[in-house]
């Protein structure tokens, strides 16, 4: 960790003063794990300056003292207004010291205070760091600890503390051998956190005025943990979460700024600190900036490419959720993955959803059920990855056409034995819609996106002018009853819905928004499929409109009852469609 030269505001202690000629010593301000920092005066000057040394000078080896020489060279090399002036470098007794510049206005973070600042103000103080740290990089000189404790507010902002320091001209890096983590862990580049001292340049420091910007613009840094591992943990591999999401004030172009100082790859920063001040100084004049923002595509093809998949096309788009297809591991297996909108439900509650889908993805071995492989949180927001079904959907293939009632039949016999199999297991799908019902090679049935994959209970029903897309499938006791579990019989109603469209082309409930949808599948029956398709008889009708009950109870207790008189309908159609044929099989039953 490095030294910290407070303000002059700091408590002062009046044990062991060191005397150093030319000064009087006033008081401490702090200190940090080198080194200590005095008030003093300058008797020749009378000017109040801060002085700093080692703390202890009998147990500093040869490498402290390298160190400290290099922060004290490093800063004498500094003029400019924005970075705190060094007087004099020297030493005493055998002990070195500096002084600098006294400010007394205190420092950026008890300024801050975990108040978030108005963006302008955040972006014309940062704009003023950027150009004293392009100043530094002039002089070959990475600081490598940029954070608020280190600016000190006079009341024009100004860095100190180079006890971190790295010059570009000598062999400073050495005494920063690779594997060792200097600096503090909210600030550093992901370079920085990884010990990989060789690979720390100028983009750094871009990294850490970044981490500046975003902790004016939302009161926090970019990443916050309990333990100094979790927090090196997420610098290395987490993404920042978007300052407009913790403050919706914040303007999107000054966020893309800051996002792309804190890219994991210095490559993708700012080449320069003064290119980031050019690209603020843009922003302060109402200029465009030279950066694009990412599209939510892009970053969540960077977030989930860390994770291993790399997004190829996007299947289906739905109003909680976005399905891709993805290739993954060296073989590049092709998964489809599924997204949730942000904020669809907290971490916490989809973690504990996680570990008792794990259970249930234990119980459905089954080869019509498409296997959930992996659950993860990516950008504040689950995503789950399944088997790629490649032959599209059942609603892919009605396309608002309707089948022939053999067809028809037979296809939801099927859907039926397959969901009978998860009642055997005790588990209910609650979601079944003409989308959910794939297709494999051979046009095998593949039945996908259970209740607890789909994201409908992960967050409450949209009751507004939102986009109604699948809410017309949600059985009506679900509606009404939003925290029950569902039983058996929701699935009986959705194999009515799947059976009345595919012989309609039409779905039984669908209105323009979510909130007129709802009240149709709650108050509403559906037309009688006679009256849209003349060739389906009473008895399959009246067998439809008997699943689509509005009481769960008057509709069929089984899916196998569904499924026998579904066989028992397909039977009979066969039968009357080829009369002779069954004439002579009876015959020869006989």
């Amino acid at each position: 960790m490095s030294d910290r030269p407070a303000a002059g505001d700091w408590p002062t202690l009046a044990h062991d003063v060191p005397a150093i000629p030319g000064y009087q010593i006033l008081g401490e301000l702090g200190r940090g794990g080198m080194g200590v920092v005095y008030k003093a005066r300058q008797l020749a000057s009378g000017r109040l300056v801060a002085i700093k040394l080692i703390r202890d000078i009998a147990l500093a080896g040869p490498a402290e003292r390298a160190r400290f020489r290099i922060e004290a060279q490093a800063a004498a090399r500094m003029r400019h207004p924005n970075i705190v002036e060094v007087y004099e470098v020297a030493e005493h007794a055998g002990r070195p010291y500096f002084a600098m510049e006294l400010v007394e206005g205190g420092s950026l973070d008890k300024h801050l205070g975990g108040s978030p600042q108005p963006a302008a103000e955040a972006a014309s103080l940062v704009r003023t760091l950027a150009l004293a740290v392009q100043h530094a990089h002039a002089q070959h000189v990475i600081h490598r600890d940029l954070k608020p404790a280190n600016v000190l507010l006079a009341p024009a902002p100004k860095i100190t503390d180079f006890g971190l320091a790295k010059r570009l001209d000598s062999e400073s890096t050495a005494l920063t051998q690779d594997g060792a983590v200097l600096g503090t862990a909210g600030y550093m580049a992901p370079e920085q956190a990884a010990g990989r001292a060789r690979e720390v340049g100028l983009e750094a420091d871009v990294y850490a005025l970044g981490a500046i910007l975003y902790e004016c613009l939302t009161g926090r840094p970019p990443f916050r943990a309990e333990g100094w591992g979790k927090l090196i943990e997420q610098v290395l591999h987490d993404e920042p979460t978007p300052p407009s999401r913790r403050q919706p004030d914040v303007p999107i172009t000054l966020e893309t700024i800051c996002l792309k100082c804190l890219e994991k790859d210095p490559a993708r920063r700012y080449a320069s600190a003064a290119e980031l001040a050019d690209e603020l100084g843009r922003f302060l004049d109402g200029a465009a900036i030279a950066t694009a923002p990412l599209s939510p595509r892009e970053r969540l093809t960077r977030l989930l490419a860390r994770d291993g998949y790399e997004i190829v096309a996007e299947i289906d788009r739905g109003p909680r959720s976005t399905v891709y297809q993805a290739l993954h591991g060296p073989l590049g297996q092709s998964v489809a993955v599924k997204v949730f909108g942000p904020r669809i439900c907290t971490r916490d509650a989809w973690e504990a959803q996680v570990r008792h889908g794990a259970e249930l993805r234990a119980a459905l071995a089954h080869p019509q059920v498409v296997a959930v492989q992996h659950a993860g949180w990516c950008d504040e927001a689950p995503y789950l990855v399944m088997e790629h079904v490649p032959h599209g959907s059942l609603a892919d293939r009605l396309a608002g056409r309707s089948l022939k009632i053999g067809e028809a039949l037979r296809l939801v016999e099927q859907v039926a034995e397959v969901i009978g199999y998860l009642h055997r297991q005790g588990v209910v799908h609650a979601n079944l819609k003409p989308s959910n019902v794939l297709f494999a090679a051979g046009d095998i049935l593949r039945v996908t996106d259970l209740r607890p994959t789909s994201g409908l209970h992960l967050a409450a029903l949209p009751t507004d002018g939102a986009d109604p897309a699948g809410l017309g499938y949600v059985a009506p006791e679900l509606i009404a009853n939003r925290g029950a579990d569902p039983r058996f019989h929701a699935d009986v109603y959705g194999l009515g819905l799947i059976l009345y469209e595919l012989l309609t082309g039409r779905a039984p409930f669908a209105a323009p928004t979510a909130r007129e949808t709802l009240e149709l599948v709650q108050s509403q029956e559906p037309i009688p499929m006679s009256q849209l398709n003349a060739a389906i008889p009473l008895p399959l009708q009246s067998f439809c409109m008997r699943c689509l009950a509005k009481n769960p109870w008057r509709r069929f207790a089984r899916v196998h009852d569904v499924a026998m008189i579904l066989g028992r309908f397909r039977k009979e159609g066969e039968a009357d469609a080829h009369p002779a044929r069954d004439r002579s099989t009876r015959g020869r039953r006989t």
